[in-house]
């Protein structure tokens, strides 16, 4: 049979089908290619897997775990073997190494920080973490999570955990923070944590936190000298309760932690009374030769009586070095107006326990006729004779040092702003004290239609916060030194015009304090005042404790030849006279006073702080000022000369 004759157009046709690079291409043209990523195949991929894996599909090996052999909180979890080792390092040699668990494709997973064990849904969520990369992390399982994370070397996952605790830091959680850090090696965590342990180191051993912490940790605290406490009798108490929450474990320690503390920082009636005969002391030989050394370096130093071996003398004054981070008595001076008339911006303090005057922060403001007062916590500045500063409210805070301006003070328990009860009539020179957080007694001048000099009289008054009544008063309740002096003084211009810091009787009942309100008052408080100060205008009138402090002022009213002062008077109640204290720095009136405690860190040697900015900007431009004064009045001399000629 013939051969059937090849169709052409066949031909043409099956040569034209096979579609090959170089004919796309077309002659002498290059190759054109694009890049194609899926944007969802990996997270597609990865949701996929962990459906496969919760289903138990193709998973080859199985992760159990269980805080002991047989415990009842036991769990396991099946999962694929080249997810697990592509996710982290801590599976590529224990699932494909020589370890028997590449094996049994079995997985162990005991020894965990709680006996308890590890919460299911938690290792859940790490696990997977571990397929998706996504998980959410919570106050109630941060710390599980970052052991989790720390046992299968998450990095990512431990560094974000490192992070949210950071953001959570507070000081009702820093104490466990700061465990947790140290444990898992959160170098960053643990420094945050660790500072504001030592800022509030006081607030601290209040927390039963505390005292669960180990003895390494309890040691290292008090080896900080840097620790901001109240006194070493407050960490004396600490020590003793920290032991007596575990006698039988703990007490082995207690000499050593009890060597820590600063003893010769201790009052000695305490160490004798106290201290000596805390049972855990009493029992420890060496313990007591140490309180036996600190009274009697205490006699050393009342009697003042200094080696002639100067090194010595050094080191065995370094004893009574306080901490850095003890809290000191400072009387705070702010403000005023200097010698040359200028408003200051100054602070500077009385360090009670050196006996002399330190430097403080500048304010933010110039400040005269202002008023101050102290809380626990903070010292608050308000207003100003100076109209730029009028309105301004500023706050000091002894933990770093600093005034803060832009301060907001929210009142939970009303969460509103309250219309107050207008007093009944004007009143000037306010001073005035509060009892039982409610009821405000006010001293003031009114004015008067008399023939009197000022055409003011002296008022004492009472508000009750929450009638939002007034009522006078004889007097100021006499509950203290700081009222006595107060009222002894009342009808003089020294009082007049004196600030005096307001101050708080929490502990006073107000029947009490209405039963101490009396028309006659002694001056006893004033037997051994020099007269002459009380000839002074302008001082500021603070308190500590029971004693009183008078600074500063003028000596006489005479705008021409007003005597500014330097000096410094206290009321000492434990000898019952005044004291001469140190000069301040340098002259001023019409400042403010009040009690405060700092950190000695702040205090120790010699401090200088540069003006704040604004204020240096503003003398800048006065001294432009005043010279371009000069300039006007030189050039209004000469035009004056050559206009006389």
């Amino acid at each position: 049979m013939a051969a059937a004759a090849p169709n052409p157009e066949d031909a043409s046709r099956n040569s034209g089908g096979a579609s090959t690079p170089s004919a796309l291409a077309g002659d002498g043209e290059s190759e054109e290619a694009e890049e194609f990523a899926s944007a969802t195949h990996c997270s597609e991929l990865s949701r996929r897997q962990n459906e496969q894996r919760k289903l138990g599909l193709f998973c080859d090996v199985t992760l159990a775990f269980s805080s002991a052999p047989g415990a009842a909180n036991s769990f396991e979890f099946s999962a694929h073997r080249s997810v697990l080792a592509a996710a982290t390092d801590y599976f590529t040699p224990l699932l494909g190494g020589q370890f028997s668990e590449s094996v049994t494709r079995r997985v162990e997973m005991k020894e965990w920080s709680s006996e308890a064990g590890l919460d299911q849904e938690t290792v859940e969520s790490v696990i997977q973490f571990m397929y998706t990369g996504e998980i959410r992390v919570s106050t109630a399982n941060v710390h599980e999570v970052l052991e989790l994370a720390d046992r299968f070397l998450l990095v990512q996952l431990k560094d974000f955990c490192g992070e949210f605790l950071k953001r959570k830091l507070s000081l009702g959680n820093c104490v466990a923070v700061h465990s947790l850090a140290h444990m898992y090696t959160l170098d960053q965590l643990a420094l945050r944590a660790a500072d504001m342990i030592r800022r509030n180191f006081h607030k601290v051993i209040q927390d039963e936190e505390f005292y669960t912490l180990p003895f390494h940790l309890v040691r290292d605290w008090l080896s900080d000298a840097e620790i901001t406490v109240d006194s070493e009798e407050v960490l004396f108490d600490a020590v003793v309760k920290w032991v007596q929450k575990n006698s039988e474990e703990r007490v082995k320690y207690f000499e050593e932690l009890f060597r820590l503390l600063r003893l010769p920082q201790i009052k000695p009636t305490y160490l004798t009374r106290v201290v000596k005969n805390e049972p855990l002391v009493a029992q420890n030989a060496a313990c007591l030769q140490l309180v036996s050394e600190a009274v009697e370096g205490h006699a050393i130093r009342f009697e003042n009586l200094k080696s002639a071996d100067t090194e010595f003398w050094a080191s065995y004054m370094a004893t009574f070095q306080p901490r850095f981070g003890q809290n000191m008595d400072v009387i705070m001076v702010v403000g005023g107006v200097s010698e040359g008339g200028d408003y200051l911006s100054e602070c500077v303090g009385y360090f009670v326990y050196e006996d002399r005057w330190v430097n403080l922060p500048h304010i933010h403001n110039h400040l005269d006729g202002h008023a101050i007062a102290a809380t626990d916590t903070h010292v608050y500045v308000a207003g100003s004779m100076e109209p730029g500063f009028a309105k301004t409210v500023e706050r000091y805070n002894p933990n770093r040092n600093t005034w803060e301006q832009d301060v907001s003070v929210y009142e939970p328990d009303q969460d509103k702003w309250h219309n107050l009860e207008s007093a009944p009539k004007i009143l000037r020179d306010v001073k005035a004290i509060s009892v039982e957080d409610r009821y405000v007694y006010v001293t003031a001048r009114t004015p008067i239609d008399t023939d009197s000099d000022d055409g003011l009289k002296t008022v004492t008054t009472r508000y009750d916060t929450d009638s939002r009544q007034w009522q006078e008063v004889d007097s100021l309740p006499l509950i203290d030194n700081y009222c006595l002096f107060q009222m002894a003084v009342a009808s003089t211009n020294f009082y007049h015009t004196a600030s005096c810091c307001p101050k708080s009787y929490t502990n006073v009942r107000d029947d009490v304090a209405r039963q101490k309100i009396s028309a006659r008052i002694s001056d006893d408080i004033l037997e051994s005042l020099p007269p002459e100060v009380t000839s002074i205008e302008g001082a500021a009138i603070c308190y500590l404790g029971d004693d009183v402090f008078v600074i500063g002022g003028w000596k006489n009213s005479d705008d021409v030849d007003k005597q500014y002062r330097k000096e410094a008077y206290r009321y000492c109640a434990e000898r019952k006279r005044w004291m001469l204290l140190p000069p301040m720095p340098q002259p001023r009136c019409r400042a403010t006073a009040c009690h405060v405690r700092i950190p000695y860190r702040f205090l120790y040697g010699c401090q200088r702080y540069p003006m704040p900015q604004n204020l240096a900007r503003q003398r800048d431009r006065m001294q432009q000022m005043q010279q371009l004064h000069r300039r006007t009045l030189t050039l209004r001399r000469q035009l004056q000369s050559q206009i006389e000629c």
